[in-house]
């Protein structure tokens, strides 16, 4: 569901195609108490043989003649012992040749302004490839201010975890990326028997994993938005080299893998989020019931809505208990690629979105630690957005439920883009705000001075009162009231007063004393208590203010 930036950011991304499926394997689950012999003769009219167990959910994966594979789902389904049968589909991800750029080689001298995702001051930002030279162009783009999701000010809330973890079911992660340093959890190959290694041959599970988690603040490349966050590479889909001769190489997710990665992810005690940047047109119960089992223990899961461009349901995104989320781009508009809907959660940028990618793009030998970078394009980066996000959340309110994450998710997003954008006529909820929700659902741990303003008033006869108007706010930015404010005039003036903040967090201080004729004077706040909130004078805006 990506495609790379130096290629073609400008056109919309390769439009997901039906899913196709295997053509010798389906999934099967027996209705509860099921005969033994009566599911054996079930098996026997296909030429079935069960060759995996998913003991949880009751399903299975059984190995039929090759091409038979809609008969014999026809078959079960007509069996009064058998709950559901379903094809075992295979979701594709679409992936051009790329020529990646190693980094400090894109020219960037600030690699966090790339990141207009994750704050968006109206930068220039982006490398394409020129098309006769080779040569990269930058930049390429410019954003608008406030299109983004407001990552510093969650982080200024919570750094997050590394007791979270994130299961990334994709292409695999190169987990010797230097922004990526000791961040895997595990690396699990789940499609081994496709002839696939644990290497990310697509790089798209590399560019994924860094948007969640790469190490902010670490001298090199990006921020992720997870901060401390840890990642999981559970390789989900294999390459498919059909398409080579036309310059693409295939993800191929199939059912099966999919629900053995999600039963893993959930079973282990390493992860709270399951990222899913993949997707299908075609429903499979199979599928539902894992992703059910995986809500029902507790894991909170996001996936792309796909590429497609229209409202058209894609799966696992549109599941109950998925976050299905579109893509928006650097100007808070819709991608042009994102598939959208009353069934999409929530949005987050997916446009030219800079992240890790594994080294040997670059030129670089595998079994070296890669600095290689790529701009990318699709709702497989929107995702990786949400579950960092979703992972900040769960360190910043460990005892929470997954609904109630998802809840806080959706219920900070975003309704209107920077640019007065409905953002719900593409989704549910808008564009997700991480300081918005994490501020929300935060107690302020301080408060400081915001501004300090100046003034005399007329006490007659040409005589003036000084006046001092100070503005106490927390750490989050909203105004505290009820909070006492120590001053000291001086100059003209030489008094100390004290007061407490109204509603709107102000409070003015009115010398008793008098002074005639032009007026010098100044005011410093000495102390600001409070009965809940701590000052912290480190963080003021002003101090002493002259007049």
């Amino acid at each position: 569901l990506s495609i790379t930036s130096q290629t073609a950011l400008s056109q919309p991304a390769p439009q997901q195609g039906p899913s196709k499926f295997t053509d010798d394997t389906v999934l099967v689950r027996f209705v509860p108490g099921a005969a033994a012999e009566q599911v054996a003769q079930a098996h026997r009219d296909v030429q079935g043989t069960v060759i995996r167990s998913f003991d949880a959910i009751g399903v299975k994966l059984i190995r039929v003649p090759r091409g038979s594979v809609t008969n014999a789902v026809e078959r079960y389904l007509r069996n009064p012992n058998v709950e559901f049968a379903d094809l075992n589909y295979t979701r594709s991800v679409f992936l051009p040749t790329t020529t990646e750029g190693a980094e400090p080689g894109l020219g960037v001298a600030n690699n966090f302004n790339e990141q207009y995702a994750l704050e968006n001051t109206g930068q220039p930002f982006g490398a394409t490839a020129d098309p006769y030279l080779g040569s990269l162009i930058y930049p390429t783009y410019q954003g608008t201010a406030g299109a983004d999701i407001n990552a510093p000010a969650g982080w200024n809330i919570t750094h997050g975890s590394s007791d979270i973890g994130i299961a990334i079911l994709d292409s695999g992660i190169a987990c010797n990326h230097l922004d990526l340093e000791g961040k895997c959890i595990e690396q699990v190959n789940f499609v081994a028997d496709k002839g696939s290694t644990l290497q990310d041959v697509l790089g798209h599970g590399t560019h994924v994993a860094g948007i969640a988690a790469a190490t902010p603040d670490n001298g090199i490349g990006i921020a992720g938005v997870g901060w401390d966050t840890k990642v999981g590479s559970l390789k989900t889909c294999w390459e498919d080299y059909s398409l080579y001769i036309l310059g693409l190489v295939i993800g191929q997710c199939d059912d099966d893998d999919v629900i053995e990665a999600i039963m893993h992810a959930t079973d282990s005690d390493a992860y709270q989020v399951i990222s899913m940047s993949f997707a299908g047109q075609e429903v499979s119960s199979s599928v539902e019931v894992a992703v059910d089992y995986a809500w029902n223990n507790g894991m909170i899961l996001v996936a792309g809505a796909g590429n497609n461009y229209s409202k058209e349901m894609m799966y696992p995104a549109a599941f109950t208990n998925v976050i299905g989320v579109g893509s928006t781009d650097y100007h808070d508009n819709l991608s042009s690629f994102s598939t959208f809907g009353p069934w999409v959660s929530v949005l987050a940028p997916g446009t030219a979105i800079l992240s890790t990618v594994p080294g040997d793009a670059c030129g670089q030998a595998l079994s070296e630690p890669s600095d290689c970078y790529d701009y990318k394009s699709g709702t497989s980066m929107s995702t990786p957005h949400v579950s960092g996000f979703a992972a900040l959340l769960l360190a910043q309110n460990p005892g929470a439920s997954n609904a109630q994450i998802r809840g806080l998710i959706e219920s900070g997003a975003d309704a209107t883009g920077t640019m007065g954008q409905n953002l719900q006529a593409w989704s549910v909820h808008g564009r997700i705000n991480v300081g918005s929700s994490l501020s929300s659902n935060a107690d302020p741990t301080s408060l400081h001075v915001q501004s300090i303003a100046l003034n005399t008033v007329s006490a007659g006869r040409g005589q003036k009162h000084g006046q001092a108007t100070v503005i106490i706010v927390d750490d989050f930015g909203s105004q505290v009231s009820g909070a006492t404010v120590n001053g000291s005039f001086s100059g003209a003036f030489n008094e100390s007063l004290s007061a407490t903040t109204d509603g709107n967090g102000s409070v003015t201080l009115t010398t008793t004393a008098t002074a005639k004729g032009g007026v010098t004077f100044s005011f410093c706040v000495d102390d600001v208590s409070h009965p809940a909130i701590a000052y912290d004078s480190g963080a003021n805006s002003a101090t002493c203010t002259s007049f």
